[in-house]
């Protein structure tokens, strides 16, 4: 007659070997978690620096947007139609009286 422990392979009774088995699953547990923990430190070690770095890149990002934005305006008044009136008559050109135009859809013609 064989007892339950055997018909399932066993050779001791299962009581007896938890103790044991514990130990080696809780020893596996700890080795688990230290693993994890040592990747967990060192992903932060290493993406700490490259954090700093992409916040200073996008202040950096920032702060030409804001000069671009300057430029531009600065641009936009420098072209404006009233400054390039004002500046063509402090360079003395004359504006023209009654100027007739020529429409190029209607095919029109100029003779001489």
């Amino acid at each position: 007659m064989t007892r339950p422990h055997q018909r399932f392979g066993f050779k001791e009774p299962i009581g007896r070997q938890l103790p044991r088995g514990a130990f080696g699953w809780g020893l596996l547990c700890l080795v688990v978690w230290v693993s994890l923990a040592g990747i967990y430190v060192s992903q932060t070690v290493t993406a700490a620096p490259r954090g700093d770095q992409l916040q200073k890149l996008q202040n950096n990002v920032d702060q030409l947007q804001k000069d671009v934005m300057a430029l531009e305006d600065t641009t936009a008044k420098a072209s404006s139609l009233y400054t390039l009136a004002e500046r063509a008559q402090g360079l003395g050109l004359v504006q023209a009286q009654n100027p007739e135009y020529i429409n190029p859809a209607a095919h029109a013609f100029v003779r001489r």
